[in-house]
């Protein structure tokens, strides 16, 4: 789940995110082999880009708006939110993100090229491109037989452990090889390991929806998306949090067992409805990772979820990466395959995933809300060269 944002967190943190168990009806790629390379940006200039004069770069100019604007609030001096390894202060990128409001469409190019320098992004780990999108699904504000699965709200007993506070404090090298935070049950006067998705038992009332269960399990894969109710009103599924597991797929879980010809979405459905919901809770149990939402409104329908930069993410304007080498905000251009062709765009550092923490050069690109979307995103698995486009006078490192 990607903010496990996705996410998007390592558990997907699969983040919402997650995962990218859009890529569940996929082909299995040949892995793509770690480049041994230690991480490094190369400055280059714009030609250098493979078809920099002809990309769309509508979607990412609304994206880094969208950026900007959720850093309004941070100090100048301060670093851009979620960690990476560049990318200088808040105060660095103020200029460019004044002089992207007042760009007039078919301006892109020239405010981009005018106001950044590009770099080549090299580095170890896996140089993969997926994607991820928004569903949109149908529930119930009370359970029947076909809409029996809950969507939770955060539970009251829930607590998060910042390692990373503890390793300053203690100047503990152990603990600064440890993750950054853990997620786990307040027992007592205790801290455990929170349950696992088969061991939950949640009350009633945490419950704010109730949909069928692949369609929830789909949700907490992608790490948010709408519900659609009988009256015509909609709503979204926010990531809320994880319990801290890692993610594993349970519809790869019953392609290895037999139980499925392929691990897509519409053959598990078919699945589900066919052995019941004891059956299927039994399936979903091998994912030991459970995600928990909050319900939102949505003021603006054109706009995707927030991700784990707590920006509304953008169709094929925003991106989820591994925040251990790129900022949120961070502008990166990327070059793979889709269905064949090119797929080269401009995006946005806004999100990222337990599947997506594995170097500089993997990310999951949103591609929107909507069933059309998911089987958009559903295809998208293919090696990729990175770029990264970093302010006029900003530093590299």
């Amino acid at each position: 789940m990607r903010r496990l944002g996705i996410l998007a967190v390592a558990g997907l943190a699969l983040s919402a995110c997650a995962t990218s168990p859009t890529t569940e009806g996929t082909a299995t790629p040949e892995t793509t082999r770690p480049t041994g390379e230690a991480f490094a940006l190369q400055p280059t200039s714009f030609s250098d880009i493979p078809d920099w004069q002809s990309v769309d770069l509508a979607p990412a100019l609304l994206a880094f708006r969208r950026s900007c604007d959720g850093r309004r609030a941070r100090a100048a001096d301060a670093a851009l939110p979620g960690g990476g390894r560049y990318g200088g202060t808040v105060g660095d990128w103020a200029p460019a993100c004044a002089a992207a409001q007042s760009v007039a469409p078919g301006g892109e190019r020239s405010f981009f090229e005018a106001n950044f320098i590009p770099h080549v992004v090299r580095g170890e780990g896996e140089a993969r491109l997926t994607a991820y999108y928004e569903p949109i699904i149908q529930a119930r504000r009370f359970p029947d037989a076909q809409f029996s699965a809950p969507l939770l709200r955060k539970p009251n007993d829930m607590v998060s452990v910042d390692i990373a506070a503890f390793a300053e404090a203690y100047d503990n090298e152990v603990l600064r090889g440890a993750p950054r935070a853990l997620t786990g049950q307040l027992v007592g006067n205790e801290v455990r390991p929170y349950p696992q998705r088969g061991q939950l038992n949640p009350a009633p009332e945490q419950a704010f929806a109730w949909a069928h269960p692949v369609d929830v399990y789909n949700l907490q894969i992608q790490g948010s998306g709408r519900i659609a109710f009988p009256d015509g009103t909609n709503a979204r599924a926010a990531y809320a949090a994880q319990n801290g597991y890692r993610w594993r797929s349970a519809l790869g879980a019953l392609r290895d067992s037999g139980e499925l010809p392929s691990a897509t979405w519409g053959s598990f459905r078919t699945w589900s409805d066919q052995r019941g919901a004891e059956a299927t809770r039994q399936a979903l149990a091998a994912d030991p990772s459970y995600v928990f939402f909050q319900e939102e409104t949505i003021d603006d329908p054109s706009a995707g979820p927030r991700g784990a930069a707590n920006v509304p993410l953008t169709p094929l304007g925003s991106i989820a990466v591994d925040p251990a080498f790129h900022p949120y905000g961070a502008v990166v251009f990327v070059d793979g395959q889709y269905d064949g062709q090119p797929f080269r765009r401009l995006l946005v550092a806004q999100d990222t995933g337990g599947a997506i923490r594995r170097g500089p050069q993997r990310g999951d690109v949103f591609f929107g809300s909507g069933p059309e979307a998911g089987q958009g995103a559903e295809r998208m698995n293919a090696p990729a060269r990175w770029w990264t486009l970093l302010p006029r006078g900003v530093p590299v490192s």
